[in-house]
C-alpha cells in the first residue's frame, strides 16, 4: 500500500524528497527517475550507503545515480518537514536551506520493537536473543527475522540481520524445531538490491576483513568487491556479477583459502579461483 501511495504521487514534474542513503533510500530514489519525477537524496553522512556498503560501492552508486539526475545533499542534517494544506512541501536542512518536494519519504534505518519481549522477561541484546533453533531464553517462545539477535555460526558470532532470505531461514528453523525435526542446512546471510539495470548481490557480512579486492570493471558496471580476512573472504559486494556472487557466498561458507592474485584477475573464472 505505500509503495501504491508512493507511486502515484510521483511522475513528471514531481520531486521527492528522500531522506536517508542506504539501499530503500536509492531504491526509492532509481524509481523515482523511472517515474520521470525529480529526486534529492538527504543524506547525514559524507557518503550514501555509509553504514552498510564499502567506498568503492558507495561511489559508484553515487556517481551512477547522478548522472542520471538525481541530486544528493551530504553531511545533511534534517531539521523539519515543511507543509501547506495538509501536504508536505519541503524539508528544511537545519543550515536553513529547503528542498522543495511534491513527497518525502524517510529512510533511516530502524530499531527492533523488543518491547513485549522485554515485558515477558526474555533476553535482549540488540534484538531478542536467540539460538540456531530460533528458540528465545524461554524454550516456548520463537522469535524469527529482523528482531532476532541470531547466532552466525561461520562468523563465530550472533548478530542481527534485516533481510528476507534470513526471515525464511528462521521460520525453517523455528518450524522444524516446533515439530520435533532436524533443522535446516545453516545458509550464509545475503542481501540484493535492484536499481535501474543494476542488480548488486551481497553475500556474507565484512566481520574483521583486512583487506578488499575490487574484480571487474567498475566502469562498465559489472564488478565485485571482495572483503577478506588474510586469505579468507568475509563477504562480496557483486554489482551484474552473477558468478562472482554465487562463487563468494561458497567461498564465505566453506571458508576456503584463496589466492588474492587469481582472485583480482578477472581473466581466471571464479571456477578455478574456487578450486
Amino acid at each position: 500500500a505505500d509503495a501504491e501511495a508512493l507511486k502515484a504521487a510521483l511522475g513528471p514534474g514531481k520531486r521527492l524528497a528522500v531522506v536517508g542513503g542506504g539501499y530503500v533510500g536509492l531504491e526509492a530514489a532509481a524509481s523515482a527517475r523511472a517515474l520521470g519525477a525529480e529526486a534529492t537524496v538527504i543524506e547525514r553522512e559524507s557518503r550514501v550507503l555509509a553504514r552498510v556498503a564499502c567506498e568503492t560501492l558507495s561511489t559508484f552508486f553515487q556517481d551512477y545515480h547522478g548522472a542520471r539526475g538525481v541530486k544528493f545533499e551530504l553531511n545533511a542534517n534534517v531539521e523539519a518537514f515543511e507543509g501547506q494544506d495538509g501536504r508536505v512541501t519541503g524539508v528544511r536542512l537545519k543550515g536553513g536551506e529547503v528542498v522543495a518536494c511534491d513527497a518525502a519519504l524517510v529512510g533511516v534505518g530502524a530499531h527492533p520493537n523488543v518491547e513485549l519481549a522485554q515485558d515477558a522477561g526474555l533476553e535482549c541484546t540488540g534484538g531478542i536473543v536467540v539460538d540456531l533453533e530460533a528458540r528465545t531464553s524461554d524454550p516456548h517462545v520463537f522469535a524469527i527475522g529482523d528482531v532476532a539477535h541470531r547466532p552466525l555460526p561461520v562468523y563465530e558470532r550472533q548478530f542481527r540481520l534485516e533481510s528476507v532470505p534470513n526471515a525464511l531461514e528462521q521460520a525453517k528453523q523455528a518450524a522444524a524445531a516446533i515439530v520435533g525435526r532436524a533443522g535446516p542446512p545453516p545458509e550464509l546471510p545475503w542481501f540484493w538490491s535492484d536499481q535501474y539495470d543494476l542488480k548488486l548481490q551481497i553475500a556474507g557480512l565484512p566481520f574483521d576483513a583486512d583487506s578488499t579486492i575490487v574484480r571487474g570493471d567498475v566502469a562498465a558496471a559489472r564488478f565485485a568487491v571482495f572483503h577478506l580476512k588474510g586469505d579468507l573472504v568475509q563477504a562480496v559486494e557483486a554489482v551484474n556479477a552473477p558468478p562472482e556472487f554465487m562463487a563468494g557466498k561458497q567461498l564465505i561458507a566453506k571458508r576456503t583459502p584463496v589466492s588474492k592474485t587469481k582472485l583480482a584477475d578477472p581473466a581466471i573464472s571464479m571456477k578455478e579461483v574456487a578450486a
